[in-house]
């Protein structure tokens, strides 16, 4: 079993000989906010530095994680070297990703900066990350092989079973979902086609940039974290993406934030024909649809009560996100034509 890095100085001395640190002043501190992995705040005589230690089930003796982590940081290196305020993990020879026996570890510079709860975040913020989605996407960095888009595409098919079942299953949703089945089956058309076309037009980018992965310093100026989730895809489902979620699209929609998200974005040099822009909204109400089918069969778990609960929120959200889209994606296409 996997030591947290405070309980394993071994570890810790490896690391700060390793990366050139310093010596240790203290124990590693705990540091809230990571979702999957931990995070570490380490003081030393040479600085302070922020450590992520990996999430045990990922597997440091696995050659194509240790090569997912250091392309992915490869990808935050090469834009940070463009000018984009990237956060990047130390280096040592080829390597970010550190790998110390059973566990892996990614070490970066402590930075004075602070995600902002969504309801600080207001038009200026939203301005400053479209330009830096329009910077990133101007860039089209190359990276040897960092990993591609993987579109999930329900078939008509699986659809069909997957709401017969729930009706099957009593979910308490199931009357609602077989009402809405002719409409699930033409977003599942759309998809298809839209990740068709969009999958002709990919590059780099960090591909999970919501406000919870950027920070900000006293002074207003963002630096981007996490960049794990960094893989060649298409700049406008990105950016489409990215201003529904800024805009609160599960939440209560700003339409006119989103509409100056996108505008600062296209004036930054940003990509998004009318076309694009509306393949990108069918691909994003098709990925909510896989969202709620798969949330469908979590909120049936017949053995894990956890998992049930979670499930059936999140197929309330889904539903709703999707209704919402329903209503908005013909008039923010009548806005953008």
């Amino acid at each position: 079993m996997q030591n947290p890095l405070p309980d394993n100085p071994a570890h810790l001395r490896q690391l700060c000989a390793a990366l050139q640190l310093g010596s240790p002043l203290s124990a590693p501190a705990p540091v809230k906010g990571g979702f999957h992995h931990r995070m570490w705040m380490l003081d030393t005589s040479g600085g302070q530095y922020a450590i992520k230690q990996l999430a045990a089930e990922l597997d440091p003796g696995d050659p194509s994680t240790v090569a997912h982590f250091d392309r992915t940081e490869a990808v935050a290196g090469e834009f940070q070297r463009r000018g984009i305020p990237a956060v990047v993990a130390r280096k040592r020879g080829d390597h970010y990703l550190q790998t110390i026996e059973d566990a892996a570890y990614l070490v970066y510079p402590w930075v004075q900066a602070r995600a902002l709860h969504r309801s600080e975040i207001d038009d200026r913020h939203v301005a400053q990350v479209a330009e830096l989605f329009a910077a990133m996407h101007r860039a089209s960095i190359d990276i040897p092989g960092l990993a591609g888009e993987e579109y999930a595409v329900l078939s008509a098919d699986r659809l069909n079973v997957l709401v017969q079942f729930a009706r099957s299953r009593n979910c308490r949703r199931s009357r609602e979902l077989e009402q809405d089945l002719d409409w699930f089956l033409q977003l599942v058309q759309r998809h298809g086609e839209a990740v068709e076309f969009l999958s002709a037009h990919t590059l780099a980018s960090h591909g999970d940039l919501d406000h919870k992965n950027i920070l900000w310093t006293a002074a207003g100026e963002p630096l981007i974290i996490d960049w794990e989730s960094a893989h060649r895809l298409n700049p406008t489902h990105e950016i489409v993406l990215e201003a529904l979620d800024w805009s609160g699209i599960t939440l209560d929609f700003n339409e006119a934030r989103f509409m100056h998200m996108l505008s600062v974005y296209l004036e930054a040099g940003g990509r998004g024909a009318p076309e694009e822009v509306e393949a990108a909204l069918h691909c994003v109400q098709g990925d909510w649809l896989n969202w709620l089918m798969y949330n469908v069969g979590r909120s049936i778990d017949m053995d894990d009560t956890r998992q049930r609960r979670i499930g059936s929120e999140q197929l309330d959200l889904a539903l709703a996100t999707l209704k919402r889209l329903k209503r908005l994606v013909p008039r923010l296409l009548a806005r953008l034509a």
